[in-house]
């Protein structure tokens, strides 16, 4: 038997919770090693590792209206 991590892959759009930074954030996208947030209400995105993100209870993708 071997122990299993399975690593947490969010789906665009979808709201997580940031534990660096203690807040919640929309899933915009990961590169370079860095997980892109942006606040639910809109705003300037901001970085975090991918290992401090996770599910929010209730989680929900942002509405999709399409790019604007």
């Amino acid at each position: 038997m071997s122990a299993r991590t399975e690593k947490y892959r969010p789906r665009r759009g979808e709201t997580v919770r940031d534990h660096q930074h203690l807040r919640n954030g929309v899933y915009m996208d990961t590169r370079g090693g860095q997980v892109y947030l942006r606040p639910e209400g809109g705003g300037v995105e901001w970085t975090v590792r991918p290992e401090h993100i996770g599910p929010v209870a209730g989680g929900h993708p942002a509405e999709s209206g399409g790019a604007r």
